[in-house]
């Protein structure tokens, strides 16, 4: 996928709920920023995260990134 698709794909189906900016605030869901090499449920700024999120032992890549996306409450039970 290119650039631009991607692009595309996050604004038509991630950006009404996450941003991705650097210093942007978070909405429904946390802030993507930063997300590759990160600990799930780890932003102590956010508080909305499902208990599943916090205690699974995941660190975000590409691909947890696309496992999860394709299927993210059969990737991760109990996630919202």
């Amino acid at each position: 996928m290119s650039e631009i698709d991607g692009a595309k794909l996050f604004k038509a189906r991630c950006a009404q709920c996450h941003t991705c900016g650097e210093d942007e605030p978070h909405k429904v869901g946390v802030n993507l920023h930063g997300l590759f090499g990160r600990k799930s449920g780890s932003v102590s700024s956010y508080n909305r995260y499902s208990d599943a999120m916090k205690h699974t032992a995941l660190t975000w890549d590409s691909d947890t990134l696309f496992d999860y996306l394709e299927s993210p409450k059969k990737f991760i039970p109990g996630s919202k």
